[in-house]
């Protein structure tokens, strides 16, 4: 089940980096993982761990050093017990480099190749904040990747909505490019991609209101040329693409759900369409904590695991207690209404159980305040991502393998042949 998996975000400060360094911790529990730091501006994954780097992509691009020696481990010091012994990262260079920092598109191309390469199941990218062929590259064809986006940051959330509207529209240009597959089998392909070209510039233009979404696009399309195979791949490209998303700094839920999930989805389906498949991977509750561990260079995942006893109520636990006590005539059990932390096994990735640990997880996050802590929401995203990397074809969340352009124009044939 390998697979890489992007962690982007439309804007900076909604703590892209923190998620995707304790999410591929938490991956690591399991398996090989192995993070790699695309935002190659700002260090930020280096400089999150306290642990010496003795190379990185400075390395593999100056040096020629292979990519898997790129990969630093973490040391007894933050993980004294081994519990992440299957986690490693390639840390950005230092400072910023100009050819590191803004790829050519060759040294793009040979870094996707070394990556193919690592001797890892899960590859997690950190990508930089925005979108630009930096991004844009190493982002899936037929997903977005997990898209971080937080309720305080209003212009971050719309901005991720950029996003997916970018990766389909790179789909779909793809899709009616000359010497594609779908050019080369239409049977007038000259005058049918220019039309479909032309309307693509239409929806994609924001001030263009014939047009507003992908939706119009595809009415309009089967106005002009009837009922087709070629409308129909288009069709399944929009409606089979998948959007996942995680909310960082989750605040209440309905203030989460008005200032980010809301706003979020209204933006989708008014410029891009209705018929998207949004899946929300989960949450991370907001916590001082967390910028606490950061600074310290040891992120909270790293910190040991709770175990002692937490005396707080829990009512759903007394209601029961009590309804458990009238009924057998037992007096309530001072232990039966307390908050206890959730196992650390639990915090263990199960890849052949993850919907019943997820729900595990889960039922344990919402019964007790005491519980909801960010270890726990890490958890359950990784059991999510699983449980949707085992339920799904390969390339609807994150992809097996990365793709250049050209190998993502020739990935659209096995598509129109079973059509």
């Amino acid at each position: 089940m390998r697979r890489f998996v992007t962690v982007s975000s439309g804007k900076g400060g909604v703590g892209k980096t923190t998620f995707a360094i304790n999410f591929a911790l938490t991956l690591a529990r399991t398996a090989p993982t192995v993070l790699v730091d695309l935002d190659t501006g700002t260090s930020s994954v280096r400089n999150t761990l306290d642990v010496e780097v003795d190379r990185d992509l400075y390395h593999f691009f100056r040096h020629d050093t292979p990519l898997a020696a790129c990969i630093t481990r973490l040391d007894g010091r933050l993980d004294p017990g081994g519990r992440f012994r299957h986690f490693g990262f390639i840390a950005a260079p230092r400072h910023a480099i100009e050819e590191i920092t803004n790829l050519s598109d060759s040294a793009r191309r040979r870094l996707q190749a070394a990556l193919n390469d690592l001797p890892a199941t899960f590859v997690v990218l950190d990508l930089r904040a925005g979108l630009d062929p930096n991004v844009l590259d190493f982002l899936p064809v037929s997903n977005s990747g997990v898209l971080v986006f937080t309720p305080h940051h209003p212009a971050a959330t719309l901005a991720a909505a950029d996003i997916v509207k970018s990766l389909l529209f790179r789909k779909l240009r793809m899709l009616f490019a000359p010497g594609s597959p779908v050019f080369r089998a239409s049977t007038d392909a000259y005058s049918d991609h220019r039309l479909v070209n032309d309307l693509l510039d239409q929806v994609e233009d924001v001030y263009e209101e014939k047009l507003p979404n992908l939706d119009a696009f595809l009415r309009d399309l089967l106005e002009a040329l009837g009922d087709n195979r070629y409308i129909r791949a288009i069709a399944d490209v929009v409606h089979s693409f998948g959007v996942y998303f995680v909310l960082n700094m989750f605040n209440g839920v309905e203030e989460s759900f008005d200032d980010a999930v809301r706003p979020f989805v209204e933006t989708l389906t008014t410029h891009v369409s209705s018929r998207l498949h949004l899946t929300n991977l989960g949450w991370i509750v907001q916590d001082e904590r967390i910028h606490r561990a950061n600074c310290e260079r040891r992120p909270i995942l790293l910190n040991p695991p709770e175990t002692r006893l937490e005396r707080v109520v829990d009512p759903v636990q007394r209601e029961l207690a009590e309804l458990e006590s009238s009924l057998l005539g037992l007096p309530v059990s001072r232990d039966a209404t307390v908050v206890r932390p959730i196992r650390d096994e639990v915090l263990d990735v199960d890849p052949l159980a993850p919907l019943e640990r997820q729900l595990e997880i889960l039922r344990a996050m919402y019964r007790s305040p005491g519980s909801r802590q960010v270890q726990h929401n890490f958890s359950y995203i990784a059991h999510r991502a699983l449980h949707v990397m085992r339920a799904m074809p390969p390339d609807l969340f994150g992809q097996p393998r990365l793709r250049s352009p050209a190998d993502m124009m020739e990935s659209l044939d096995p598509d129109l042949r079973s059509r």
